[in-house]
Parts: structure tokens; sequence; C-alpha cells
């Protein structure tokens, strides 16, 4: 689909430059028209040409990779030279076909300066759901980015800092701690994780162990088929009293909207809700 949308819109330009009424050239917007007609079609002829980010484009192999539980491939790559290493919280596009194309994942590991980064990647579609049957030690792998700024060191000076993961949203918070680990300024923080079963959660373990070694955060994950669902409800009770709130969420998007709006409607303080969604593409 990626590889074929370009080609449509050169086809749609193609298509409007013959039969297009005269008037629509003429007019006052016919310049901007073309102008815009021009620039999309650059855009799609460096899609096609493989240009759009190529400088940030590494090559690499697939050193290990495993079915990690609860539909979740863990898939660890060593990149070759040219990377430049990430900031925990950023995403890459990986190419493990040629022929699928990139797709965009979490990096779910900090940055250790050995260029190997962890993709977990969920079974959300066919694509990621075959994923771990495609794949073989050794195998080449294309990784563009690294890119995002999910990153809490943006937040407001002296604010609480909640954390709040969805299921598989939790992969920039691992990074997060993993990048925590012996550091010297360790913020304090709640985060709070998500997950519809928690004795069947392939995170919850690894984050217990994590969150152990850093005293000012605060695990809470919250298992929906014991607990319920989080809510604003919930979260307002906890630090409704906070001067300054920044909020970090990744998650599914309505999960997300609704704890915006409804953190907005019980009047949560000077309130910052940073979100990291996965509708990019």
């Amino acid at each position: 689909v990626h590889h074929a949308m370009p080609v449509i819109y050169l086809m749609l330009v193609i298509h409007s430059a013959f039969l297009a009424p005269v008037g629509w050239w003429t007019g006052p917007t016919g310049p901007l028209l073309a102008l815009l007609i021009a620039a999309g079609s650059a855009a799609a002829l460096l899609s096609l040409a493989g240009r759009i980010g190529r400088r940030r484009k590494v090559g690499g192999t697939v050193e290990s990779f495993r079915d990690a539980g609860a539909g979740v491939t863990e898939v660890v790559c060593r990149l070759e030279s040219g990377w430049k290493g990430h900031k925990a919280g950023q995403f890459a596009f990986a190419t493990f076909q040629s022929l699928e194309g990139a797709h965009p994942f979490t990096i779910a590991s900090a940055d250790r300066g050995d260029r190997r980064i962890t993709f977990q990647i969920k079974a959300l579609g066919d694509y990621t759901r075959r994923l771990g049957e495609r794949l073989h030690h050794g195998q080449p792998v294309t990784i563009e980015g690294p890119y995002g700024r999910f990153d809490f060191r943006r937040g407001s000076a002296g604010a609480r800092q909640i954390w709040i993961a969805g299921g598989i949203g939790i992969t920039p918070f691992l990074a997060w701690l993993e990048s925590l680990q012996g550091a010297e300024n360790v913020p304090d923080a709640d985060l709070y994780y998500s997950t519809r079963v928690r004795a069947d959660d392939p995170f919850a373990t690894r984050l217990e162990a994590l969150c152990k070694a850093l005293p000012t955060v605060r695990l809470h994950i919250i298992s929906t088929d014991r607990d319920g669902a989080l809510n604003a409800e919930l979260l307002h009770q906890r630090h409704g009293d906070a001067r300054r709130t920044d909020i970090w969420f990744c998650g599914p998007r309505p999960f997300g909207d609704a704890l915006r709006t409804g953190l907005a409607r019980l009047g949560m303080r000077r309130m910052r809700f940073h979100q990291e969604a996965f509708e990019m593409r």
C-alpha cells in the first residue's frame, strides 16, 4: 500500500492535468493549484526513488528473535557503523523484507553504545502476526531513524511525572527505565501499566526488576481482568493535588483521549498531556 500511494497520486495528477476544466488553471487559484500539484509530484517521485529518509538509513542483521508471549515478538538487531545511536523513547522504521517495506516500531531498549537495538513487536495485523515465521538469524535488516521526541526530560521543571502505558505502549518506558539504570538524576515518577492479564503479561516481571533498582519510580500494574480499567477518576484521586503535572502516555488513542478529557473535566491543574499514538501509518 505504501508503495502504491505515490503511483496513485501521480496517476491522479495526470488525470487532472488533461481532464480538469480550463477554468481551474486560468482562475486566481490556478497558480496555487499548480504549485501544490508540483510539490506533491516531487514528493511522490522522491518516495518512489527511495530517497526519503535515505540519510537516516543504516543496514544491519537480525541477531536474535523470540516469541515473548501474548502475541509479542522480540527482535534484537545489530546495526552497522553508520548508526549514531538513539535516545530512549524514540522509534525507527524497520524493513525486514524489501517487498513488505518499512514499518515503524518503538525502540524498546536503551542505547548501550554497541549498535544493538531491541524491538518488542505486537501482533496487531497480518504482517506483525506472521513476522516471527519470516525471520531468521543473520537476516539483513534496514533501519531508518531514529525519530521522535517522547522524552520525559522535556517536561516542565518541578512538575509531577505520571507515566501511563497501555499494552504494547510500554515499549518506550522500557527504554526509559533501562536508560536510568545507574543514572545520577532519576526523576520522581509514577508508572502505570495497564495490561489485560497480569499473569500472562510478557513485560511485568521485567518492569518490576527495572523499577526495583529505581526507588523514585513507583510501578503500578493495572490488570484489567482483576482491577478494572485505569481511569481518570483514579488518577485524579491519587495525583489531583499536584500543582503541575506532566503526563506521558503511550497506548491506544481512545484510551489516551478518555484519560485526557476525563482529567480535564475533573480539573487536574496545570496538566501537560504528552501522547505517543499508534496511528502514524
